[in-house]
């Protein structure tokens, strides 16, 4: 019997994930049944369609796998999230509980926020916004405002708070600036750090003896505000803070109040409130770069994320090892 596999991106979106190659591939895989929907799927309608279904396929938006949907899911065995953490489409562990493996898309989005966190390092340690801002207004040149000068990547001491798969990418793409790495990650293995050539220590530590911190710990109950008024003033003057990972593991009216002395300097991507209210300070602060919480997504990350999830459903249809499987222990630490 032929391997049915639901899609549930909306056919609006197909475009973005599946290239000819991928779709080739994802055909030869069994009988594919589309999302004729520019949303997801009606709840009912879901749970109808999945009965007799093997695979899944599921993305942003898409509608969570409650345990009434699931119930009606005897035959599924695979769920292959085209998107970021799974999370929001597993509301319980019953999907674990049916034996159903779970495969995320993380790797492929971490590839895109790696290099978000090196642009906004860069950009505000070189000042380039508020440079273009001066020398579009004729009032700039050379030595005339010196508070505008380069602040040096090489030789700083990075301070990485959560050491999961972005972070890993972030220390590939800073190795050629001969930086030294600071880490906090109550999770993180000591002997993994130490091949990684990166010095645990405590969260507080990270904080007062890093010239750049990026944060990338999972939104769960115990990283809400972790970075508060206490915090915040153990940053060094001139310190770059880079948040993409979720705005409340900040304190985001601290955060603000900190930045108006301009003491140091921040690169926010996610926020507590989103979309950012259009009065929100933080929008026009000279030593903030705001963006609307686009660091992973591109249209090269979202074709790097079809292509590697229907290869993961290859490997998984074959039998073999899994890279980007969710066992039902990580869940709960993932965002």
């Amino acid at each position: 019997m032929s391997r049915k596999i639901l899609v549930q991106i909306p056919s609006n979106q197909i475009q973005h994930f599946i290239t000819k190659a991928t779709l080739q591939k994802l055909h030869s895989f069994g009988e594919i049944e589309w999302n004729p929907y520019h949303g997801p799927f009606p709840e009912e309608e879901l749970a109808e369609k999945l009965a007799d279904v093997h695979t899944t396929i599921t993305s942003w938006n898409s509608i969570p796998l409650s345990d009434s949907i699931l119930a009606a899911a005897n035959k599924l065995q695979l769920v292959a999230h085209m998107a970021g953490s799974v999370k929001p489409i597993l509301p319980s562990s019953k999907v674990y509980e049916q034996g159903v493996t779970v495969l995320n898309s993380n790797y492929a989005i971490a590839v895109s926020v790696s290099e978000s966190v090196l642009a906004l390092i860069l950009a505000l340690g070189h000042k380039i916004i508020p440079t273009q801002k001066l020398m579009s207004t004729h009032m700039l040149w050379k030595t005339s405002a010196i508070d505008i000068e380069s602040y040096e990547l090489r030789g700083r001491t990075v301070g990485l708070i959560g050491l999961g798969m972005v972070a890993q990418e972030v220390i590939k793409l800073l190795q050629p600036f001969d930086i030294n790495i600071v880490g906090y990650d109550p999770f993180f293995p000591k002997e993994v750090a130490n091949e990684l050539n990166i010095t645990l220590l405590p969260l507080h530590d990270v904080l007062s003896q890093a010239h750049i911190i990026s944060l990338h710990a999972p939104q769960i109950p115990e990283t809400y505000h972790m970075i508060g008024n206490k915090e915040l003033a153990l940053l060094r003057d001139q310190a770059i803070l880079i948040n993409t990972a979720r705005g409340n593991l900040i304190d985001q009216c601290a955060l603000t109040e900190h930045l108006r002395s301009k003491r140091f300097y921040a690169g926010l991507d996610v926020f507590e409130v989103e979309p950012l209210p259009l009065d929100s300070e933080l929008r026009f602060m000279e030593n903030v770069i705001v963006r609307p919480h686009l660091a992973g997504v591109n249209p090269n990350s979202r074709l790097r994320i079809g292509a590697m999830m229907v290869d993961e459903m290859e490997r998984f249809y074959n039998g073999e090892p899994l890279k980007f499987e969710v066992k039902q222990a990580h869940l709960a630490n993932m965002t």
